[in-house]
């Protein structure tokens, strides 16, 4: 009679797929916006001392870690865009433990009229761009 402890110690962890996990999160920061393929953007435009700036928040499997540059977001309607500009230069990226996912706040600077153009149009794309790489999502 053989025995063998292979049997015992190759038995393989199901670890959820990122997707999996990020269908699973149940953020209540903000609203969701947009997703890609492996991410989802949650965006609120906000008030601070009576002016409008746009809090995003992106979890997914994009991961920055920048510094002094910050990074844009663009809204691409049918015929026109507006880009905005993060308000802080440094943007990092935090990992959710025991995943490979990531949490990303990033804030906008806007002013009255874009907000109004957000909140009333129809966003048909959405872009972020980090120092050389453009990352598009699809607004829900």
């Amino acid at each position: 009679m053989a025995f063998s402890f292979s049997k015992l110690f190759n038995k393989a962890k199901e670890v959820p797929s990122n997707s999996e996990i990020i269908e699973k999160i149940d953020f209540k920061g903000g609203t969701k916006y947009a997703k890609n393929e492996t991410n989802i953007v949650y965006a609120d435009i906000e008030e601070l001392g009576g002016f409008p700036y746009l809090k995003t928040v992106i979890i997914g499997d994009t991961s920055v870690n920048i510094k002094r540059t910050g990074c844009t977001v663009a809204f691409n309607f049918n015929n026109e865009s507006i880009k905005l500009n993060s308000d802080n230069t440094t943007i990092e990226s935090n990992k959710i433990k025991n995943t490979n996912v990531y949490f990303t706040e990033i804030d906008f600077e806007l002013n009255e009229e874009e907000a109004t153009k957000i909140k009333g149009s129809k966003v048909t794309t959405m872009e972020y761009g980090f120092k050389n790489k453009i990352i598009p999502f699809k607004p829900l």
